[in-house]
């Protein structure tokens, strides 16, 4: 990088980390929430509805969210992290961030689906809905916690500079 250059939001990166970790903290929580309620429906259990609702927009908004900040964050990492540190010490992590972020943006479409489908779900009398709204949760969970574990474990390695 040139001398005296700066790259968009550089001076903002480490408050744009940490309000994406907080963003992520909430994601993290509703759609893990939204799962359990899940669990309950599939079990016959249907008195947490206008709850499991709430997670659904909470996690929808704060996916979007975290993307957002994250694609803002974005090009000081690819400047200062990726091209300075990552690609010619550790290039197995640029790898894992890539494979992370190719499954957020599949995260973000199958997101968009499942937010969709829960406006007008209602489990207790369309409970043949289930076989797809309880898969969709459970992958937008293992798309989300895979995310978080990878994107802390790269944080640890090199998460400033």
């Amino acid at each position: 990088m040139e001398a005296g250059k700066k790259v968009f939001l550089e001076n903002f990166y480490e408050i744009l980390l940490l309000v994406h970790l907080l963003v992520t903290f909430v994601l993290v929580g509703s759609l893990t929430h939204n799962l359990l309620c899940l669990t309950g429906y599939l079990r016959g259990k249907f008195g947490w509805q206008k709850l499991e609702k709430r997670y659904v927009k909470v996690a929808f908004w704060s996916y979007v969210a975290t993307y957002l900040i994250g694609a803002l964050a974005y090009p000081a990492y690819r400047v200062y992290i990726r091209h300075y540190y990552f690609d010619p010490q550790l290039p197995w992590a640029t790898g894992l961030f890539e494979v992370k972020e190719h499954w957020g943006a599949i995260g973000l479409a199958l997101f968009l689906v499942y937010y969709l489908l829960s406006r007008n779900f209602q489990p207790d009398r369309e409970r043949e809905k289930l076989s797809l709204y309880f898969p969709l949760c459970l992958l937008l969970n293992i798309i989300i916690w895979y995310k978080v574990i990878i994107g802390s474990y790269l944080t640890l390695l090199k998460g400033s500079w």
